[in-house]
């Protein structure tokens, strides 16, 4: 059977649907739980809340069971983790969207439909079970319930300025555009106004039981009940009887008059009692809890007087059970505790026995004010209750409740903490559970919060780390908000701050010690003492290694020696290095690797411009791609080198200041450009070979592999003879003469020229013919162009 329960804020609807739930045996389903975990577990995957599709996600991925009372995320019962401040400010948002309701919507149909349950929300009869069995509506006028918010914050805040926001709640929910509030047509409407708790509950449940009985017998109706009192109390039948009988007529006791007696004799099993008859009374001595001693005062009921014996019939039982429930009775009238032991787990919640030998029952929802995960933890416990109820459809059915006491101790506890405990003082604690921001600790029934920062001067990741579950520790009150009920604790401030004092035991250049605590992409942090840590940057690691990672160097609870670079007191900074620890090996490179110093290397990387070369371990000098022949250029270093290759170069560059070591390959020859030069001076007649005929020129090379261009405009006159025509007589690979025209070692251009040692060969023709005109006869200029065209 659903029952639905529907109603503006603060009609009291979880209130009565729990209490509901509790009298009928039904199960309490308060959708706001299922909410609360979707906005949970979206925090724990860092989703953005703001983002229909990122909740409606996990809204269908989240596990949640419901195992007996417990409900359960992902398989853990986790009530304190959705019950924060956290949760509190952003599960209305979640809850806003339309797919995410839909789909809550259709765990709350899956779990509701094999129980019997009680739901409360806004939407219940309307959207989520429009085929509810039984609909209520629950309302009241906004001033009285704004009058029971008052007073549920202890009359803190402005009265008008919640009734208002109430007005404007109940304005939005009706206007939703999903899920909005209204009255469903088929439904039972209360108005709870001028109503008590109780008086609501009972129309409910009146209401329910009409439902469930409708069509039965009075026999089958008067069965179920007995059947659901046996299972949920387990009181044994003639107890039950007995005690039943007594209460029929407990305002009627007159018959059973009780008096005082003295232990005037013990017999075996028997104590005799003097109650001021002429024959004494005669008690079982298993009456008695304790055995008691003569001239011990008992109280007893007179039972029979004057029977054949001439005894007179007395019970201290009797007495005992008269004045348990007088006491019980007052306890019930006016809200008193009574002493009790539970005594074992039963379905639904636990058996308590009471004076006299008398059974309550426990309901677990009701022991205790925190979540049960583990019902047997509770059997042995001697504690005090208040009883909720004494009677149930006319028959003895004693409801207890341990939880409604201990809310009372801890409000009395909380009450007086507030009064009498100011801020700094320190205070004494459990630490009760975890969040991911810190530990609450127990007080005494109520809770402090102690924050992750606040747990040591430190920097703190894990809260376990410092405090463990159940421990007792000492802690100090930093703040206090009784309007809120908030209490927040220090661990940390039980020591001194260690940056108070931080300059007398350090300083600038300083060696120190330290264990490595945390390692990031820039760097290491190093902690010096507790609440100091240092952070050792990446580029402080090491004079000569490329260190790529922390990790390459450093490693988790390493212990190291630094030393202090800067510091900051305000910010709390600590600047440390750890290669100033060692000497640099750059500061005298320039003196163990001079200029000109030879050197027998391995290539350790090629790179597109060069090669590194490995000197030393961590000191590599660079052999730059010009540097590696004096006549070839090379694109690419790898069609010369190789990675691993032994090889001999000479130091040309050394330089400590900016950290860089050049190396050359060519200079271990002598320069041919200037021995060139200095043998080939402009002018001069020089041979070589054709490597290579281009469009705007011829390619030879000459002397030490150096290749010099003869320029298509030196190759022939063009006055006599076209540069391709010319081309004609040459090929690659032919040997070839020209004249020097240039020499440039420092530019490595060689410029040469056939048509220039044409004209010197022309220029030496004309000088044989002059010189040899006295003996041959006139010859002119044109004679011997033309034997030259001949020869």
């Amino acid at each position: 059977m659903v029952v639905a329960i529907d109603g503006p804020a603060g009609t009291g609807k979880s209130t009565v649907s729990a209490a509901v739930a509790e009298r009928t045996g039904f199960f309490y389903l308060n959708s706001g739980r299922f909410y609360r975990a979707v906005t949970w577990k979206a925090m724990q995957e860092e989703r953005d809340l703001s983002l229909e599709e990122e909740v409606l996600q996990v809204a269908r991925s989240i596990e949640i069971r419901l195992e007996d009372s417990r409900f359960l995320v992902d398989g853990i019962s986790r009530d304190d983790e959705l019950h924060t401040p956290e949760i509190d400010a952003r599960v209305a948002s979640a809850s806003s969207f339309p797919r995410v309701r839909e789909e809550v919507n259709k765990r709350l149909k899956a779990i509701a439909g094999h129980r019997d349950v009680v739901v409360e929300g806004r939407d219940m009869s309307t959207v989520v079970f429009p085929d509810a069995e039984l609909k209520v509506f629950l309302d009241a006028d906004p001033a009285e319930r704004a009058r029971r918010r008052h007073e549920q914050q202890g009359g803190a805040g402005d009265r008008t300025e919640q009734e208002r926001a109430i007005r404007e709640r109940d304005e939005i929910d009706r206007n939703k555009s999903t899920g909005a509030l209204f009255q469903a047509a088929d439904a039972l409407y209360l108005d709870t106004t001028d109503l008590t708790l109780e008086e609501v509950c009972e129309k409910v449940v009146s209401a329910i039981h009409e439902k469930t009985n409708h069509g039965r017998s009075n026999q089958e109706i008067m069965a179920d009940k007995e059947a659901q009192f046996a299972d949920s109390s387990s009181i044994e039948s003639q107890s039950q009887e007995m005690q039943m009988q007594f209460l029929d007529q407990l305002d009627a006791l007159e018959e059973g008059q009780l008096v005082e007696g003295t232990v005037i004799q013990i017999s075996g099993d028997e104590v005799f009692v003097d109650i001021g008859y002429k024959a004494e009374g005669r008690i079982p001595m298993e009456e008695f809890d304790a055995e008691p001693e003569v001239g011990d005062t008992v109280e007893v009921v007179l039972l029979r007087k004057d029977i054949r014996n001439g005894g007179v019939a007395v019970s201290k039982r009797k007495a005992d059970e008269k004045r348990f429930w007088k006491d019980l009775k007052q306890a019930f009238d006016e809200r008193l505790p009574v002493k009790g032991k539970v005594i074992r787990s039963i379905k639904g919640g636990f058996e308590v026995r009471l004076q006299g030998n008398v059974r309550g029952f426990n309901p677990i929802s009701k022991i205790d004010i925190r979540r049960v995960d583990d019902p047997e933890e509770y059997v042995g416990i001697e504690d005090n209750f208040f009883v909720e109820r004494i009677y149930s459809d006319n028959r003895v059915n004693i409801v207890l409740s341990r939880r409604a006491w201990l809310e009372q101790e801890t409000e009395k506890n909380r009450k007086k903490f507030f009064e009498e405990v100011t801020i700094g003082d320190e205070v004494e604690g459990v630490v009760k559970s975890f969040t991911s921001f810190g530990a609450f600790i127990d007080l005494g029934g109520f809770d402090g919060l102690l924050h992750i920062i606040d747990m040591s001067w430190g920097k703190v990741t894990r809260p376990k780390d410092y405090v463990k579950k159940g421990e007792v520790i000492r802690l100090k009150v930093i703040k206090m908000d009784p309007e809120e009920r908030k209490i927040n604790l220090s661990l940390r401030h039980m020591t001194p701050d260690p940056w108070e004092t931080f300059e007398e035991r350090y300083w600038i250049d300083q060696v120190v010690h330290g264990t490595v605590t945390k390692l990031t992409d820039f760097g290491a942090f190093i902690q010096l003492e507790e609440g100091i840590e240092g952070l050792v940057h990446i580029s402080e690691m090491s004079w000569v290694q490329r260190v790529n990672h922390p990790r390459e160097i450093l490693q988790p609870g390493q212990e190291v020696e630094t030393k202090i670079l800067d510091y900051d007191i305000q910010a709390g900074r600590v600047s440390l290095g750890l290669k100033q620890v060692l000497a640099n090996p750059w500061e005298d490179i320039d003196a163990r690797y001079p200029v000109g110093m030879h050197l027998n290397t391995t290539v350790k990387k090629i790179t597109a411009t060069g090669a590194f070369l490995e000197i030393e371990p961590g000191i590599d000098a660079f052999l730059h791609v010009d540097d590696l022949s004096w006549t070839k250029r090379y694109k690419n270093p790898g069609a010369l080198l190789q990675e691993g290759q032994e090889l001999e170069v000479v130091v040309v560059l050394s330089d400590p200041e900016n950290q860089n070591i050049r190396v050359g390959l060519k200079q271990l020859e002598g320069d041919p450009w200037d021995q060139l030069r200095d043998a080939f001076p402009p002018r001069s007649i020089i041979e070589g070979e054709i490597t290579n005929i281009t469009d705007f020129g011829i390619f030879v090379r000459v002397q030490g592999g150096v290749e010099g261009l003869v320029n298509k405009m030196n190759v022939a006159d063009p006055r006599h003879q076209s540069f391709e025509e010319a081309l004609e007589r040459y090929k690659v690979g032919d040997t070839v003469r020209c004249v020097v025209t240039e020499v440039n070692p420092s530019r490595q251009r060689l410029s040469l020229s056939i048509r220039e040692l044409q004209r010197q060969e022309q220029r030496q023709e004309l000088e044989k013919y002059i010189h040899d005109e006295d003996d041959s006869g006139t010859v002119t200029l044109g004679d011997m162009l033309k034997e030259k065209q001949d020869g």
